[in-house]
């Protein structure tokens, strides 16, 4: 994805564009980040993007700041959670909602508290909803104890402890998607080179809090720097790692390359094959085509569900058929969600190079599932 092509989807869902407008004439903008900014008129409140277009209708009571990709929202009195899109995570219907971890907010409605999550919960009935622990605790609260912070929900005078450093474990138990990926609260980057209005800024600060991308050192990012062969298959064997919860070793033994475990690695998980890359491919940079390959590979991705249509991708991509040897792995992320071209054509390129930018978006999306892009309505 080409910059000018992500920058556009902060008016599109995921292609599918939004209506647009300027921000009306005695509108205040507040400040910006991850892209959007706080727009009140009236006291109505909504969104805009760098240019002062309104992405999210000025209709809320209250709003706050994007943060890794999500806001609290305040719609006629009652509390949810939007993606910066508009679509709501958690449906605006809780007179308490706050932030714990991993996406989960300790929510209240009526006389009743429980938990609740940004990404649908299995409930062991063939369906899902949003609940983790149900509205029928008298109450819930997160405090330190022991220099660790406790979940607790109290419920006729009898207590459930859980510590916040479980709730990965027990979300990863109920079948939770992004479990592997958990968000944690004010783990933020701040790079010189990474602006709170630029397009890049969220999937930077997602991609960093899930621990998937750094720095370059000197406190800078390096955005549009060109990813090497190596440092994609760097990225695979991170995802694939965290993903089936083992290790591969981060640190080469000497004589070897710095990446040299993680091709080892992304060998021995199947990722690529012995002779897809030579010695000298590993420093080069790597092409749309073989990053799509590569990602396409991991067993996350292979288990990721379908949101779009892959018959509609493969007839809809403009430059991408079956003379391209990676097609099959382009049209896959494209169904899952992952990748939604630089146009509103759906445009691939696949001989492209991959900016960091673009790297720091790509696995932010594979590695939380709310940031998915459903293509068409």
């Amino acid at each position: 994805m080409k910059a000018r092509g992500l920058a556009a989807l902060l008016l599109c869902v995921g292609l599918l564009c939004v209506p647009v407008s300027a921000a009306p004439a005695g509108a205040t903008v507040w400040g910006y980040s991850e892209g959007l900014a706080q727009c009140e008129l009236n006291g109505k409140w909504g969104y805009v993007d760098g240019q002062r277009n309104v992405v999210i209708p000025l209709q809320y009571d209250s709003i706050v700041s994007f943060q890794l990709g999500i806001a609290a929202v305040n719609l006629n009195g009652k509390l949810g959670v939007i993606r910066q899109d508009g679509t709501y995570l958690i449906q605006p219907e809780y007179d308490t909602l706050l932030p714990i971890d991993c996406g989960l907010y300790i929510a209240q409605k009526g006389g009743g508290w429980g938990v609740v999550s940004i990404l649908p919960v299995p409930n062991g009935q063939g369906g899902s909803d949003e609940v983790l622990y149900p509205l029928e605790y008298d109450s819930v609260q997160v405090a330190e104890q022991g220099g660790t912070q406790v979940l607790t929900m109290t419920k006729n005078g009898v207590s459930t402890k859980i510590p916040v450093f479980e709730l990965p474990g027990i979300l990863a138990e109920r079948g939770v998607d992004s479990a592997q990926f958990p968000l944690t609260r004010g783990k933020l980057p701040a790079f010189s080179d990474v602006s709170p209005r630029d397009w890049y800024a969220l999937w930077v600060d997602v991609a960093y809090n899930v621990g998937l991308t750094s720095g370059v050192g000197g406190g800078r990012f390096a955005p549009e720097q060109t990813l090497s062969v190596a440092e994609v298959l760097k990225l695979a064997a991170t995802m694939e790692s965290r993903y089936k919860e083992d290790n591969f070793h981060l640190r080469p033994s000497e004589g070897q390359a710095w990446y040299q475990p993680a091709v080892e690695y992304c060998l021995a998980s199947g990722i690529i094959r012995q002779g897809d890359f030579s010695e000298t491919d590993y420093t080069r940079p790597v092409t749309r085509a073989e990053m799509a390959r590569i990602f396409a590979a991991t067993s996350l991705a292979r288990r990721m569900p379908q949101i779009n249509s892959l018959t509609r991708v493969m007839e809809s991509i403009p430059d991408v058929d079956k003379t391209v040897p990676q097609a099959n792995a382009i049209y896959s992320l494209y169904a899952k969600g992952i990748f939604s071209g630089v146009d509103g054509e759906l445009t691939f390129r696949p001989a492209d190079t991959v900016s960091r930018a673009e790297a720091a978006a790509i696995v932010s999306r594979m590695a939380r599932a709310e940031q998915r892009l459903t293509l068409w309505s």
